[in-house]
């Protein structure tokens, strides 16, 4: 058994925080480890909850644009700071998972960067730049990039900028 295969089997039934109550699937990463990149976000989504797979929706795939556009010849691998869709928060508007259910889900996060050994993490968002267990970038580099859904709330006319700022972003930081 791999060592991802082993965390995949240690996370599989989480409870440490509420979320899990409210989850369908528990979305821990996809990709590649060890990985020369790993991305994370804030919170799986409607459609990561439903295919327990991180970044598959929308934003998941423009994500995925500013990746194949930004990483040549590297490997890489997308998970969350949480593991588990906060549906309520999201329909009382909330676009933040739980302090409480970011703080449990630290160790998941950890865990897995030390077991990928990436040597750039990207930081996908504001808060996952607020939020990021600093144990997951020590010794790291690390940048930030536009989370991709807020790049699809922007006006059409911006997003090209947008997206060529990510790619840029990532570019800069591996260099």
């Amino acid at each position: 058994m791999t060592l991802y295969q082993q965390h995949k089997r240690k996370w599989a039934n989480c409870s440490r925080c509420l979320l899990h109550k409210q989850r369908r699937r528990i979305v821990l990463a996809r990709g590649t480890i060890p990985c020369n990149v790993a991305f994370v976000g804030e919170a799986p989504g409607a459609s990561e909850d439903c295919l327990g797979k991180p970044f598959c929706g929308p934003a998941g795939h423009l994500l995925q644009v500013v990746i194949n556009q930004s990483l040549e010849g590297c490997s890489y691998l997308l998970t969350n700071l949480v593991a588990c869709f906060p549906r309520e928060a999201k329909e009382a508007g909330d676009n933040e998972p739980p302090d409480d259910a970011i703080k449990a889900c630290a160790p998941r996060l950890v865990e897995l960067i030390e077991m990928a050994k990436p040597g750039l993490v990207v930081l996908v968002g504001k808060l996952a730049r607020k939020r990021i267990p600093w144990e997951c970038v020590d010794e790291r580099g690390w940048c930030e990039i536009i989370h991709p859904a807020a790049i699809l709330r922007m006006d059409l006319s911006q997003r090209p900028l947008a997206i060529k700022r990510c790619i840029a972003t990532i570019r800069g930081a591996l260099e």
